[in-house]
Formats: C-alpha cells, sequence, structure tokens
C-alpha cells in the first residue's frame, strides 16, 4: 500500500492537523506559508486552508482508488528491488516455480 511502501501513490494535500481516517493513505502533506517583514517572520497562514484544495483533494482521492483496483501490478507498485514489506517478493518467487511461459 502506499504507507507501507510498496506502491507509488499521490500525495494527499492537507489542512493543519487535519485527522487520519484512512490507514493505508494516500500520504498527506500540509504545509504552512509565512511572510517576512523587517526579519519578523507573520502568523503561520494554512497553505491547504482554501476551497480550491477540496477540489484537489478530490482529484487525489479518485487517482489514489484507481490506482488501487491496478491490485498488484501496474505503475502503482514499486519495482521488486525497492519492495520492503510484505514479502510480496517470496510470494512470487514461490509462484514462479508453478506456472510456465508459453511462446
Amino acid at each position: 500500500g502506499f504507507m507501507r511502501g510498496s506502491h507509488t501513490g499521490p500525495l494527499m494535500p492537507v489542512k493543519i492537523n487535519s485527522p487520519i481516517s484512512y490507514f493505508d493513505g494516500p500520504p498527506v502533506v500540509s504545509a504552512q506559508a509565512f511572510s517576512m517583514k523587517n526579519g519578523k517572520l507573520t502568523e503561520p497562514a494554512d497553505a491547504f486552508d482554501q476551497p480550491f484544495w477540496d477540489w484537489v483533494r478530490d482529484q487525489v482521492s479518485q487517482k489514489a482508488w484507481d490506482i488501487r483496483k491496478q491490485g498488484f501490478s501496474g505503475c502503482a507498485m514499486l519495482p521488486y528491488s525497492e519492495l520492503e514489506y510484505g514479502g510480496i517478493v517470496e510470494k512470487m518467487k514461490k509462484l514462479d516455480g508453478k506456472f510456465k511461459l508459453r511462446k
């Protein structure tokens, strides 16, 4: 999954202190913006607390679901050399011996 390091996926822009409500991503990103005047920083502004980002969040959610529907294949899956968790590489090696490729 996205948060376990076996899939690539979109980042979800969220408001500061947003609760996490889905166990496996997409990974969230929050940001604070500052201005400087006379060498002093202003109060922080929540960079993603604006209605435009609601639309972006909807798009990210849809893309994340589309990627997850691919299962463990396709462009969403990291290459075997980068998979760290879940034992998928070992499972796939065991399955390789049970199938034959026809030419």
